[in-house]
């Protein structure tokens, strides 16, 4: 079996949708129901990738179908038979749950806000995925408090989103592990390309880790709120709404612990094949597609040979 990790960072707001309505909010995203994190859920997710690769041209012929299903899974109603067996694929995709969330600042714009349960999902997908890196320790925070990157950030009452909090920084001689995890996340979940350049830079100087008080406040008011109408198009009045959406920002950061099982004489091909289609690609996930909504970069980490 090869393991990987999956990074996903939200280029345009992303709408997966959540099952009910929430107080005023008609279509939420989804959250995970003890923490409040919202998630994007690895069914979800899959179907999102299995379209990529169908759209990439993995379904344009007998061969390149038979490797779509074979690593993905047959879909229920393929090839218009409503009587073809569902099938899993060689895939296993894991829920892509919350890693680093931008919050509005008085200073630089933006932070990226997380937390030690965050950072501690992603030392544990590290260890499921066996990828032998040398993780950074969790820094330690108190609930109501964040520390910093950067001394930049360090002040009595720092404002994130609707919070005052105080962010400590780590005294001269101290290990700043902060620092460490920003630089490890923007080097496998960002990247060093061009294009990429100024989200990296900025991520490593603007992550702060906050307590679990703080990123409860911070995952429920820092999303994005949209409100719509339906126009009925004969007389282009209102037919439905107002409705409100809710999205995961821009510059969201996600991270899903992915599994490709082996199949004898063909597994390199599949590990070859999912490479070159995700590392590195433009994804399209959730609702709202032909708003551009829902656009994310991927970037595959995996885990070494043995």
């Amino acid at each position: 079996m090869k393991n990987y990790l999956l990074y996903l960072y939200v280029e345009s707001p992303l709408h997966a949708g959540g099952s009910e309505t929430e107080g005023s909010v008609d279509l939420p995203i989804q959250r995970e129901a003890a923490t409040g994190y919202p998630v994007v859920w690895g069914q979800s997710l899959k179907g999102a990738l299995r379209q990529f690769a169908r759209d990439a041209g993995w379904g344009d012929t007998d061969k390149e179908g038979a490797l779509l299903d074979e690593v993905f899974g047959k879909m229920a109603g393929g090839d218009g038979d409503p009587g073809v067996n569902t099938t899993a694929g060689l895939l296993s995709v894991g829920d892509a749950q919350l890693l680093a969330l931008p919050v509005p600042t008085l200073r630089s714009t933006f932070a990226w806000a997380t937390s030690a349960l965050a950072l501690n999902r992603l030392a544990r997908k590290h260890a499921y995925a066996h990828t032998g890196r040398d993780l950074p320790v969790v820094p330690q925070v108190k609930e109501t408090e964040g520390v910093c990157a950067t001394a930049e950030w360090h002040d009595q009452g720092q404002v994130l989103g609707p919070c005052l909090v105080k962010v400590d920084h780590p005294r001269k001689g101290e290990a700043n592990r902060v620092a460490a995890w920003a630089e490890l996340i923007s080097k496998e979940g960002i990247g060093a390309e061009p294009h990429m350049a100024v989200p990296a830079a900025k991520f490593h100087d603007d992550l702060l880790v906050v307590g679990a008080d703080v990123m409860s406040h911070l995952v429920r008011e820092c999303t994005e709120h949209s409100v719509r109408i339906q126009l009925d198009p004969r007389t282009k009045t209102v037919k439905q709404g107002p409705f409100t959406s809710e999205y995961l920002p821009a510059e969201t950061l996600l991270v899903s612990a992915l599994a490709l099982r082996e199949d004898r004489g063909n597994h390199a091909r599949h590990r070859e094949r999912l490479r070159e289609l995700l590392h590195g690609a433009v994804l399209q996930i959730g609702g709202d597609e032909t708003l551009g909504k829902g656009l994310v970069w991927a970037r595959l980490v995996e885990a070494p040979d043995e």
